[in-house]
């Protein structure tokens, strides 16, 4: 069963979410979030999986993306996303299909992997995590993806950008994808135009661009610094071996530093394959490492008075 949810964090910007639950039974609940200018729809075939798994499961879009709210539309700040992804534990503690007891998983694909270590290694409640494609290394991640020219238009605008913001202009704004060699996106190489339409297809409410401050969060933010405090948490770590977009040689590097237990698990495609082609993989992968390390409180798994035990 899926039941659209609205979540007031703390400032009193309403997320909107995806709940998916078999009853009102407590079960554990894994926390998905969406990565770099994508939205809630664009996953939410993970969240239903972890669902008939037997776990509840909660997806949401990020603060000013998709349907939820939030000013400036289609900023993605990684800083503000990891405490609206805490509020969201918080919120989702509370329902009556969540039982807490023995804390929650978190899922993140992408730029959102990287902010699933993060919350993890951050908050005591977090009892499992799955960082799936995760970007690790703004620095080295964009020195690879960028040329040293376009690196240097994208610190040229910036830098306009933010003088233009303290006079009180609207923020500059980038195409995610391009379809033309010449034009500077946020994430490249150019696409092919179908590739673009497909997106849309798949979630209408998806746009093609994000404030130019995104991509400077991008290129700056280091989550790898937040690895070595994960254990004795367990990490699963899922990379595309052909992945262009976070790139597999960082990943499985940043890997290394962090503790025991964690895994990797590597399939052959690339970043996007990773949710089509690869997902029966990927999603059996998470699906195998939430059964072992989320497990039910005794609480919850006792049957509750007047049900029939198996029911």
């Amino acid at each position: 069963m899926r039941s659209e949810v609205a979540i007031r964090v703390e400032d009193g910007t309403t997320l909107s979410g995806f709940l998916h639950h078999a009853g009102d039974e407590p079960r554990p609940c894994i926390v998905l979030a969406h990565g770099f200018s994508g939205v809630k729809e664009q996953i939410d075939h993970y969240a239903a999986a972890f669902c008939e798994a037997g776990f509840t499961a909660l997806v949401f879009d990020h603060r000013g993306f998709g349907s939820s709210e939030g000013t400036p539309r289609l900023e993605v700040d990684p800083y503000r996303q990891i405490a609206d992804w805490r509020d969201v534990l918080t919120w989702a503690g509370a329902l009556p299909q969540v039982d807490d007891a023995a804390g929650f998983g978190v899922w993140g694909s992408s730029y959102a992997g990287g902010l699933a270590a993060v919350v993890a290694a951050d908050d005591s409640r977090v009892a499992c995590v799955v960082s799936q494609i995760p970007n690790v290394s703004g620095h080295r991640n964009s020195r690879i993806m960028f040329t040293v020219t376009q690196r240097k238009e994208l610190e040229k605008r910036l830098t306009a950008d933010r003088a233009a913001r303290l006079a009180g202009e609207p923020p500059a704004m980038i195409p995610v994808f391009s379809t033309d060699p010449a034009e500077l996106s946020a994430l490249p190489p150019a696409v092919h135009p179908r590739f673009i339409e497909l997106s849309v297809e798949g979630a209408p409410n998806w746009k093609n661009e994000v404030t130019l401050r995104s991509l400077g969060h991008m290129m700056q933010f280091e989550p790898a610094g937040w690895f070595p405090f994960l254990a004795p948490k367990p990490w699963l770590m899922i990379v595309g071996h052909r992945d262009t977009c976070t790139f597999p040689e960082l990943q499985l590097e940043a890997f290394e530093s962090a503790a025991q237990p964690k895994k990797v698990v590597v399939h052959q495609g690339g970043h996007f394959q990773t949710y089509t082609a690869h997902f029966e993989e990927t999603s059996a992968a998470a699906r195998q490492w939430f059964a072992e390390h989320l497990r039910p409180s005794d609480d919850a798994a006792r049957p509750r008075p007047g049900a029939a035990a198996g029911n």
